[in-house]
């Protein structure tokens, strides 16, 4: 299985972090969970995502997942700022 990548950009377009292997959690309307290991923009696996609400919504490259019917994800919030962070956002293609 190759690695799957999900990049996180903050409303600038500056990359925040990735997440590697992230499972995905399908709700209605689109919307969608992402979950698992993040890591900086320095390839480090954080301890805590710390967020500015400024530079929020984020938005997410969801090309290299195979398992989410979308391009990209949009609005996206960070939900839990611990390992294993979890973000929350709505499909767009």
């Amino acid at each position: 299985m190759s690695e799957v990548k999900v990049t996180v950009f903050s409303v600038h377009g500056q990359p925040v972090g990735y997440f590697v292997n992230p499972t995905f959690t399908a709700f209605p309307q689109g919307e969608f969970e992402v979950s698992g290991n993040f890591f900086d923009t320095a390839n480090e696996k954080t301890v805590r995502v710390d967020f500015n609400p400024e530079a929020t919504p984020y938005s997410a490259d969801l090309s290299l997942a195979k398992d989410v019917p979308y391009n990209e994800l949009v609005n996206v919030y960070v939900q839990r700022g611990r390992q294993p962070v979890v973000m929350t956002g709505r499909g767009k293609n």
